[in-house]
């Protein structure tokens, strides 16, 4: 598409009349994918966010958001271009708040999204600790077996449990810690700590993780027998565990946790077990933000291992 065709001269005076805040709304419906999610985020209906839209449009002299596929919507490629520069409005907008609400504390909200094993096992175990920080910090936590796009603004920031290869220059990554693997199996801790049960194993969709070759690799040497359970994340196989359908092997910081696991000896002759470097995605316009700064201090802090 041709962006100049997609312009129309802008009205000067029309411009005076500009509000900044009618950019929210265009980033709410880029970021869910709809003016219903996107009501629903910033607080206000359907119709209110397609009224504010229309009036931005109308008032920038340039269509923003156009029909889509399967009768959604979706942001124009000029949108995507004014977009760009809302995004720092934004946070800038976000640390003015912060400023100036309260200079001793940190305030705002920030969006976080991992994996549910991570959120449930990890992160909401330790959010004691970073709302006694910062008792005004507000976290929404998201759910996501999928990578979600920082670039869109789907979240302030990321975790992943490989090295991020997408981003490009919008995007900074770092380490901030290791899940260790261990073996576990059903029982309390003072059990024996031998045990010949079958393993669970991961089904296809998993087979390229370091836990699923692991287990892989453990079966070709013969040791033990596959149970006829796969399972495609670890919230499954530790609920399979502590119903005794088997053992498997998991991040230690998580099983450990789980009074109804016991840690198990690795079998003899079986390869070292993974680890997996934990990694921090955030967006690199959101560097001086003093409330995303905060939760990445937390997040450093967490003992992963």
């Amino acid at each position: 598409m041709n962006l100049a065709s997609a312009i129309v001269p802008f009205n000067t005076a029309k411009m005076q009349d500009f509000d900044w805040n009618d950019l929210r709304y265009v980033l709410a419906m880029h970021r869910t994918g709809s003016f219903a999610e996107a009501g629903r985020r910033v607080g206000v209906s359907e119709t209110t966010v397609s009224r504010r839209v229309a009036a931005l449009e109308e008032k920038l002299g340039v269509k923003l958001v156009q029909k889509g596929g399967s009768a959604g919507y979706e942001v124009s490629d000029i949108g995507l271009l004014v977009l760009d520069h809302a995004e720092v409005v934004e946070q800038q907008a976000a640390t003015i708040l912060e400023l100036a609400g309260n200079k001793a504390s940190t305030v705002g909200t920030v969006r976080l999204s991992a994996v549910p094993l991570v959120i449930n096992r990890i992160l909401v175990p330790e959010l004691h600790k970073l709302h006694r920080r910062h008792p005004e910090l507000v976290l929404e936590l998201i759910p996501e077996t999928r990578n979600i796009d920082l670039t869109k603004r789907e979240a302030d920031l990321a975790i992943r449990l490989a090295r991020p290869q997408s981003g490009g220059l919008k995007t900074s990554t770092r380490r901030i810690g290791q899940l260790h693997y261990a073996v576990f199996g059903y029982g309390s801790a003072d059990s024996d700590k031998s045990d010949r049960s079958n393993w669970i194993i991961y089904d296809e969709s998993q087979a390229s993780f370091p836990q699923a070759i692991w287990l892989n690799a453990a079966l070709s040497q013969g040791k033990d027998e596959p149970s006829p359970l796969r399972v495609a994340d670890a919230e499954t196989a530790i609920e399979a565990i502590a119903t005794g359908v088997g053992k498997s092997i998991l991040p230690r910081r998580v099983a450990a946790m789980d009074q109804r696991l016991r840690e198990l000896v690795r079998p003899t002759g079986t390869p070292p077990l993974p680890k997996r470097d934990v990694w921090l995605m955030s967006h690199s316009s959101q560097v001086g933000s003093v409330a995303v700064n905060a939760v990445k201090d937390w997040l450093a802090d967490i003992p992963w291992s």
